[in-house]
């Protein structure tokens, strides 16, 4: 018999989505109003850095703590508290107070972001649905934050270019983000019943101790670990076409947006949809690995000549579609490898934990390799190379626990 449509289960999931990608905005303003944020804050380029620094640094340190806030209290409240407490903070923003203050905003983005709201945001997606709907679920939330992050957006930038002061446009900005977040966070605590995102036991400090020592968790945060760095590398594929193929600025631009903005609305909820249809999101991972590993070894052997522009362009096409796939899937592997629902938390915190860390060191990695010149690309596909084959082994070892496991219950069972 055919499920009844939950429309609730996939409103949720979108304020969820809606209110992730607004209160991610706030720490990181400066990707898309440098030079006004710059100006409005009156900071030099090494104190604006170091805001992003401390968020950073903070933010990375808290992944995996966040996992047992999220086993230990109420996820509901937690992802409220986020929501409302980060846009507070962005109304406090929005007043553009002295250096030290802005370090402890900063700071406490690090919190509010990650620690309180990462895992617990992962779990009560987890939760929404059986095993059968992870794919799906996970997708559409990935799908849907792209949609919330283009009509806010255009609404931002809309109201920035209102205002002939950049300083008053760019507060009206920080005010917008910070009041929708505060209203999705009023609107799930209303919205999220307690029974569907609880209901399990609470988890104790020997439980998190477990998840460390949990090889699964481990091989998922590999997963999300290889799948981030090669992720991270697309940020170098607009410099590559342009310094390389000599494709024009206002053309990289174009496919920029295509990739961060189309590309991922359409792949992250038809990955999801892949993996209920396959059955299994650690299949649909391992092929995916072979075909980024095929994309990145073309890199390294396609001849670096204007000509052949269209071949990197379509190459950078597919690794987009992959990626933003895998964005969408790679945490319901957590409720394929029959992690238990009070851990889950924990598994996910370490998990990302793990998964996230290149933001701590990749970018300054590869900038100091591409100041050495062209040679850097040939070393940054190589190394989406190696971290394609380790997503690979990774999700071969996964599935074959998982197997094993399997074949461990139905024969305990009979």
């Amino acid at each position: 018999m055919k499920k009844k449509f939950d429309w609730k289960k996939y409103l949720i999931i979108f304020i969820i989505a809606s209110g992730t990608t607004v209160m991610y905005s706030l720490p990181y303003l400066k990707s898309t109003f440098y030079d006004p944020m710059r100006e409005a804050l009156g900071l030099d380029h090494q104190q604006l850095g170091n805001l992003i620094s401390v968020y950073g640094i903070l933010a990375t340190i808290l992944y995996f703590p966040g996992g047992f806030l999220a086993d230990k209290f109420s996820a509901k409240k937690l992802l409220s508290f986020s929501l409302i407490s980060s846009g507070a903070l962005g109304l406090y923003f929005a007043t553009f107070p002295p250096y030290g203050m802005l370090l402890v905003i900063f700071a406490a983005w690090g919190v509010t972001c990650i620690l309180t709201f990462w895992a617990a945001s992962m779990k009560v997606i987890r939760m929404l649905g059986d095993k059968s709907e992870q794919g799906k679920l996970f997708g559409f939330n990935e799908g849907l934050s792209g949609i919330a992050g283009v009509v806010v957006s255009f609404i931002g930038l809309y109201l920035f270019e209102t205002f002939a002061d950049v300083t008053v446009g760019f507060r009206y900005v920080v005010c917008l983000y910070s009041g929708l977040s505060i209203l999705c966070g009023v609107i799930l605590f209303f919205l999220i019943k307690e029974k569907n995102v609880e209901g399990v036991d609470k988890i104790s400090f020997r439980d998190i101790a477990s998840a460390v020592t949990m090889p699964k968790a481990w091989l998922i945060g590999g997963i999300i670990f290889a799948t981030y760095m090669v992720f991270s590398s697309l940020t170098y594929l607009n410099p590559y076409l342009s310094d390389v193929f000599k494709i024009s600025s206002a053309l990289v631009g174009t496919l920029a947006i295509l990739r961060t903005y189309a590309i991922k609305m359409g792949a992250s909820p038809l990955a999801g949809i892949i993996v209920d249809k396959v059955g299994s999101s650690i299949k649909v991972l391992t092929v995916g690995f072979i075909g980024i590993a095929i994309c990145e070894a073309a890199y390294l052997l396609l001849p670096q000549t204007p000509s052949l522009m269209y071949l990197a362009v379509i190459l950078m096409v597919i690794l987009s579609v992959l990626l933003f796939g895998f964005r969408g899937i790679y945490f319901a592997t957590v409720a394929e490898s029959n992690i238990p629902v009070a851990k889950t938390g924990a598994v996910i915190g370490l998990a990302s934990f793990v998964g996230f860390c290149p933001d701590a060191f990749f970018y300054t990695l590869v900038g100091g390799w591409l100041d050495k010149g062209p040679s850097g690309y040939t070393m940054l596909f190589a190394l989406c190379l190696a971290c394609s084959i380790l997503g690979f082994i990774c999700c071969i070892v996964l599935g074959r626990m998982n197997a094993r496991d399997n074949v461990e219950v139905q024969s305990s069972r009979t």
